[in-house]
């Protein structure tokens, strides 16, 4: 099985991520009972709603790419994370999409932001992921027509220019992140040479608020 990964920001400070643990009605319909009582018990408020939400919408994205008509249903998925309270630097748990599927997740939080990566399958050689303010100013990063038909947003020419940072940092440049539709239905971004996809290299883009975040996972064997 290919690996495949995912990614999902949250800017802790944004105020449309505020209060929403608050929210029970909102709350039965995202999240499964035992994640409602999790929350409750440990009354981890605003943050461990975001370590829940992040985790399901990571593997989301990761998922999909495995399976291209999954419908994105987070309560019937579920969360499994041991403690949903502030503190640690770095965690791990895991959801469970349906039998078959189990993904891996991991967070890293900052004073301002939480991010939450996300694998299915193998573990990839090399992974590579950052977090960065939202530049002011447009992104330096020249873009191809094919890449610019694939967005129109400040925030997704800022989260690409980083993605090509984190390439770079392994040995690949000149390269293209490219987001096609197919069928009618837009496929994940993906990096590019000359159009076609770098076999072994995926990459996952998230923004959210002030900050934008990017990952690049690179298999084994196509390892620079």
């Amino acid at each position: 099985m290919k690996s495949f990964v995912g990614n999902d920001l949250i800017d802790l400070d944004a105020a449309h991520n505020r209060g929403r643990s608050q929210q029970p009605r909102f709350l039965q319909k995202i999240f499964s009972v035992a994640e409602c009582a999790q929350l409750a018990d440990q009354n981890a408020g605003d943050f461990g709603f975001a370590l829940l939400w992040s985790a399901k919408e990571a593997a989301y994205k990761a998922a999909k790419k495995a399976q291209p008509h999954l419908v994105f249903a987070p309560r019937r998925w579920s969360v499994s994370i041991e403690s949903l309270l502030p503190g640690l630097a770095d965690r791990h748990g895991r959801v469970q999409i349906d039998e078959q599927t189990q993904v891996a997740v991991q967070w890293q939080s900052a004073a301002h932001w939480l991010h939450c990566i996300a694998l299915l399958g193998t573990p990839s050689a090399r992974i590579e992921h950052a977090v960065a303010a939202l530049p002011t100013t447009p992104p330096a990063a020249n873009f191809s027509a094919r890449e610019r038909a694939g967005f129109s947003r400040p925030e997704s020419a800022a989260v690409r220019s980083l993605a090509k940072q984190l390439l770079q940092r392994c040995g690949i440049d000149e390269v293209e992140i490219l987001r096609d539709s197919e069928a009618g239905l837009r496929l994940p971004p993906r990096a590019a040479v000359n159009g076609v996809a770098l076999a072994g290299v995926d990459l996952s883009l998230s923004h959210d608020g002030a900050y934008v975040a990017a990952v690049i996972a690179i298999a084994a064997r196509d390892q620079p």
